[in-house]
């Protein structure tokens, strides 16, 4: 009886153990993936993510910074003070975006020629071709090691 006890007890702390390695592995490969993509494939995936109001992208939006079409959302981001109140902006943002894009008819198949069009500083402006020939540029910025989205506006 006691050997069934403890085979049972040593079986499910192996579980917890291999649980616990594939979580870190699981972690270090998702943030590491970020690194390899190039600034274009970075900017695509974030550009999708808003669009299609997948919120994974969140952690690659630069929330404190972020102008976005001439609106400053860092601005009002920053103004938040309680972290439940800044996700549900967050979501709300992703909502908007999400929204209007498919109200308008936006599909994201219809962005073409993603590009790099200007690198200054720490600012790569990644610039993508709309079906009604505007140009959309998104900046990332890094800081720290780390890529993230703090502009979206239409080129002039």
């Amino acid at each position: 009886m006691g050997y069934a006890h403890n085979s049972k007890k040593g079986s499910a702390m192996k579980n917890k153990m291999l649980v616990l390695i594939l979580g870190i592995i699981s972690a270090l490969l998702i943030s590491g993936c970020s690194q390899l993509e190039t600034d274009v494939q970075l900017t695509r995936r974030i550009f999708n993510g808003l669009c299609s109001g997948r919120q994974n992208v969140q952690g690659q939006i630069d929330w404190e910074h972020l102008t976005a079409m001439g609106v400053d959302v860092g601005k009002t981001y920053s103004g938040i003070i309680l972290e439940k109140e800044r996700a549900d902006y967050r979501k709300a943002f992703f909502f908007n975006i999400s929204f209007s894009f498919r109200a308008s008819g936006g599909k994201l198949s219809g962005f073409s020629n993603w590009r790099v069009k200007t690198r200054e500083g720490d600012n790569a402006i990644v610039a993508t071709d709309t079906p009604s020939n505007k140009v959309l540029l998104l900046t990332l910025t890094s800081e720290a090691g780390k890529r993230k989205l703090t502009a979206m506006k239409w080129q002039e």
